[in-house]
């Protein structure tokens, strides 16, 4: 008969109590342990609530002027349309209101290029026509916060905008008329970060 030491026997058990061990750790459940479940980051959140008097909002545009941000928006009535200053996200402000054309009470403004934009009011007498006709005002934004009339139209039937020739195609009863535009360019105000280069220059604007 073969004689087991003591010794032997209790090393065998250890192996094996060991290797039971072991099995149980990889098991699936056995690293299961209660850990907090942590939110995932939220992708957006409120930072400002600006009430709007007035009849519905139908259209928005935004227009830079410097390092200024502008919001223009537009109202379906003859409220017309207002500017909000947005530069500060959580801290809109409406600076302006501009009505429509006439006293339509509808309207449409239609940016045109950087620097402009045209605000287009159906005449009363042909709001509810086929044939209906516009009130149309080329506004000038070279200083988004003060849009200013340049040039005004009546009984104008259809628009056309050309950014790539920087051209405005209009027609009323007298015709054709066809403005040419300047084209969008960095201007004098406008400014950037600052580079090597802007040490050396006299006219640089930058931040």
């Amino acid at each position: 008969m073969k004689v087991v030491s003591k010794s032997m026997v209790q090393k065998h058990a250890i192996a094996g109590a060991a290797l039971l061990a072991f099995f149980v750790a990889m098991s699936p459940g056995a690293s299961a342990k209660h850990r907090a479940v942590k939110a995932a980051p939220q992708q957006a959140s409120v930072v400002a609530h600006l009430p709007l008097p007035g009849a519905s909002v139908s259209r928005l545009a935004l227009q830079q002027h410097g390092s200024k941000q502008y919001l223009y928006v537009e109202q379906g009535s003859r409220d017309g349309f207002a500017i909000v200053d947005v530069t500060k996200p959580d801290q809109p402000s409406v600076i302006r209101s501009e009505v429509w054309p006439n006293e339509a009470s509808t309207g449409r403004l239609q940016m045109v290029g950087g620097r402009l934009a045209l605000a287009e009011a159906p005449d009363a007498a042909t709001a509810e026509t086929i044939s209906r006709t516009e009130t149309l005002k080329v506004l000038d934004l070279s200083d988004p916060a003060n849009p200013r009339t340049i040039l005004t139209f009546s009984g104008v039937t259809s628009t056309l905008a050309d950014d790539a020739r920087n051209l405005v195609y209009i027609t009323n009863s007298d015709g054709l008329w066809i403005l040419k535009h300047a084209p969008e360019q960095a201007m004098p105000w406008d400014t950037h970060a600052c580079r090597s280069e802007d040490a050396s220059s006299d006219t640089a604007s930058c931040l």
